[in-house]
């Protein structure tokens, strides 16, 4: 059995047309008027945001230094500590 497919549009030709219909549908709403983008940034990550940027930087220098020392035995326990509370 032989099925034709005559119909079938290559897919970057689509989504070309989808790119523009969607370009259209925004620029009839008004929404693209000077083509700056904006983010919000959520409570959360606001809340994990660093609260001590000089602490943080040394850490990064320690790091790339190789000075940054942690023990492993720190580490598991940390880890453990942290499932254990769920």
């Amino acid at each position: 059995m032989r099925i034709d497919d005559l119909n079938r549009i290559p897919l970057t030709q689509s989504a070309e047309k989808t790119d523009q219909a969607a370009e259209k549908r925004a620029l009839d709403k008004g929404t693209i008027a000077s083509g700056a983008d904006q983010a919000e940034v959520s409570q959360l990550a606001r809340a994990l945001a660093p609260r001590d940027p000089q602490r943080l930087e040394q850490l990064r220098l320690d790091v790339q230094s190789g000075k940054y020392d942690v023990s492993a035995e720190a580490v598991a326990k940390a880890i453990v500590d942290a499932h254990s509370k769920s």
